[in-house]
């Protein structure tokens, strides 16, 4: 079986928890992945595949070029495989093609809501993605093969050698050990849905000059687009981790006094490693506010105040002081 999914990759963390339930429902295939280079890397670490194929750095939404290009590779890489099955998580036309006219293989894909349907929920003011998030498609195209995910968590096993760089960085980067570490993170800093470049370099500055707190800004894998977006926005002392792998992402973010993200996926995984943090989402989001996830929303991303996330900020950098002190007593 392929599992083809050409989303970004936050979104395409999702195979993480799908191709645990292929592999327990069908221990003897041949499980490979086409995604986002930073989804491979995570699927390769984890042993969850027995071969990955990269789509390099995919967005949303990307440019025709974009497409032809991640196409082009795709059949380049595809061709030496005779796959039986192709799972096609993010359906577009250049998936289907190959899929039926390179590798010949019958493809599974979403079912979605009929297309009056969507019309009028759109119509109504509904968003397009409306009734179909992330864990809807995958859960749809595994259910036609009787397949259920019975634990949507990602389950992140970070290497301790990754642990170990990612200190050395810090330190080389002259990081005093004592200071409170802030991680940002941008699903997609060119896409006009997400939370401001600008926005994220403001809440950087307020951080260090109220606590002196040391920012750490994380890409995407393989990426560098945040950074160049916000470099000249950060206060002294920043830590840039431009283009990193993915292990080096997560490394970061369990390292993190607090993450501040616009990525579900981010803000997930920090909960998962019990980093704090802050989800910048917009008013559709289903998921719910915790004491160590905190979701700061409005009718868009674009909408969330600063101020509104310095608030939860201060309180949640408060908590975990307070929370230290009395487990040192």
């Amino acid at each position: 079986m392929l599992a083809l999914d050409s989303s970004p990759f936050g979104r395409s963390l999702n195979l993480l928890p799908v191709m645990r339930a292929l592999r327990e429902s069908f221990p003897q295939a041949y499980l490979g992945v086409a995604a986002h280079v930073g989804t491979c890397e995570t699927l390769q670490v984890q042993g969850l595949v027995d071969t990955t194929i990269s789509l390099g750095v995919v967005k949303f939404p990307g440019s025709g070029a974009d497409a032809i290009k991640r196409a082009w590779r795709l059949v380049r890489k595809v061709r030496g495989y005779n796959f039986d099955l192709v799972l096609d998580f993010a359906p577009r036309l250049e998936t289907q093609l190959i899929s039926r006219l390179v590798l010949g293989a019958p493809v599974l894909s979403p079912v979605r809501l009929p297309r009056a349907f969507s019309r009028i929920l759109e119509f109504a003011g509904a968003p397009r993605s409306f009734g179909q998030n992330a864990r809807d498609n995958y859960s749809s195209v595994l259910r036609q093969l009787k397949v259920e995910i019975r634990d949507n968590q990602f389950g992140m096993v970070i290497p301790p050698e990754e642990d170990r760089l990612f200190e050395q960085r810090l330190y080389s980067n002259g990081f005093r050990g004592g200071e409170i570490l802030v991680l940002l993170y941008a699903s997609n800093p060119e896409n006009g849905r997400g939370w401001p470049v600008a926005a994220f370099g403001e809440i950087s500055t307020r951080l260090a000059n109220n606590f002196e707190a040391r920012t750490v800004v994380a890409d995407q894998p393989s990426d560098d687009s945040l950074i160049r977006g916000v470099e000249a926005l950060l206060p002294q002392g920043a830590i840039k981790l431009s283009e990193p792998r993915a292990f080096e992402v997560f490394a970061a973010i369990a390292r993190a006094s607090v993450v501040i993200t616009d990525d579900p996926a981010i803000a997930q995984i920090a909960e998962e490693l019990s980093t704090p943090a802050i989800e910048i989402s917009d008013s559709h989001s289903t998921r719910s506010s915790s004491s160590s996830h905190r979701i700061v929303s409005s009718s868009s991303r674009g909408r969330v105040s600063v101020e509104e996330v310095f608030e939860v900020a201060c309180e949640m950098i408060q908590e975990n002081r307070s929370r230290s002190l009395f487990q040192r007593s």
